[in-house]
């Protein structure tokens, strides 16, 4: 818990690199997250359906009217899920588990399009990093760590709704394609350690869609008597 913490520390600081000269946009908000995953264990393919919740920040810096880049970091916890394989379909438990959230960052090149002043639609590709860390037990007195690290590609795309020169709305969703996932399971029996594993997945693909629904600020660096300062609202 205390990583995943440090690690959500670390994507507010990305975030905070965003402000610059050019128009940037700000935002939190709630989202939701549908994930698909595969991967093989000793030859056996399992499939992971996994429906999380959680929360988003996001930062959109535009060097130009219309390009810059953007970070999208989100904290999720999954709340349902389903698992199918040789023994076929059969719902997650999660009423064992500890400790069970996944942390993502998207960072990458954005674009900007404006339909009017106050409405612009925006687009968003980059890199993709999860990392999900969960701690539940088993049958007896056994119970298990679990970290995992994944990395791919993801894209950002919504509508932007400005409510007034300071504030808006954005709905839109970011979608992921991971390919390369390592994994850390730690197994224990008591106060003994049992089996431990650490590795990269065989034959993983993952794909997430995540809609969301976030409010933000438009900020704006502007000249006055040759220093910058930091405003908030429409650029003038």
């Amino acid at each position: 818990m205390k990583k995943s913490i440090m690690f959500f520390a670390f994507i507010l600081g990305v975030s905070s690199f965003a402000f610059a000269i050019q128009e940037t946009w700000f935002s939190l908000g709630y989202q939701q997250a549908f994930s698909v995953d595969t991967y093989k264990d000793d030859g056996v393919a399992t499939e992971t359906y996994t429906v999380s919740r959680g929360a988003n920040i996001s930062a959109y810096r535009f060097f130009t009217d219309n390009v810059g880049i953007f970070v999208h970091g989100s904290l999720l916890f999954p709340s349902s899920g389903w698992v199918f394989n040789n023994d076929g379909l059969s719902p997650v438990d999660f009423n064992g588990y500890a400790i069970n959230n996944q942390i993502g960052l998207i960072l990458g090149a954005a674009f900007k399009f404006d339909i009017t002043d106050d409405f612009n639609s925006y687009f968003g590709i980059g890199l993709d990093y999860l990392y999900a860390s969960a701690t539940y037990s088993g049958l007896g007195n056994v119970s298990y760590d679990r970290m995992q690290s994944s990395l791919g590609i993801g894209a950002d795309a919504g509508v932007k709704v400005d409510l007034a020169d300071r504030f808006f709305v954005k709905v839109g969703s970011t979608f992921t394609f991971d390919f390369a996932r390592h994994t850390t399971l730690d197994t224990y029996n008591g106060v003994a350690t049992g089996d431990s594993f650490s590795g990269w997945d065989k034959g993983f693909l993952m794909l997430g869609a995540n809609p969301y629904l976030s409010v933000g600020i438009n900020l704006f660096w502007t000249e006055d008597n040759g220093r910058f300062r930091l405003v908030t609202g429409k650029e003038k």
